[in-house]
């Protein structure tokens, strides 16, 4: 549980005080900390703030070209699969419409490597969620 609240105050940190840090560094390293399972109560809000990042589309949490974008797209797919554990309802619907915009946005190659990434289960729980 200690774990997941220092990768909580990391990721406010990120969010709130990107102006007095290295972010590139630090969203770096809370990223590769996600998704966290520990600390139930405390994955839902980390969680959550990921969407608040993304849906800001700024350059830390997406890093240059888009080089973020596979893990946080690895985030979601665990956080999705897990469902209720990791988020809220409310989180889980942003990160499906979050989803939903980065297929319509992103190059179809990019997405295609992407997709790569993930574990054929997540590409299939994925794929049925973005379908309906």
């Amino acid at each position: 549980m200690a774990f997941d609240n220092a990768v909580s105050a990391l990721g406010k940190v990120s969010q709130f005080h990107r102006d007095r840090i290295d972010s590139s560094q630090v969203v770096s390293a809370w990223l590769n900390c996600l998704p966290i399972k520990g600390d139930l109560i405390e994955a839902k809000v980390v969680h959550d703030m990921l969407c608040s990042m993304v849906e800001r589309s700024d350059n830390e949490i997406l890093g240059l070209n888009n080089q973020y974008l596979p893990k946080i797209i690895v985030i979601f797919a665990e956080v999705l699969c897990a469902r209720k554990d990791l988020a809220t309802e409310q989180t889980a619907n942003r990160i499906i419409s979050l989803l939903r915009q980065l297929q319509q946005t992103l190059p179809p190659a990019a997405l295609a490597s992407t997709w790569q990434s993930l574990q054929p289960q997540q590409q299939l729980a994925l794929q049925s969620i973005l379908s309906s």
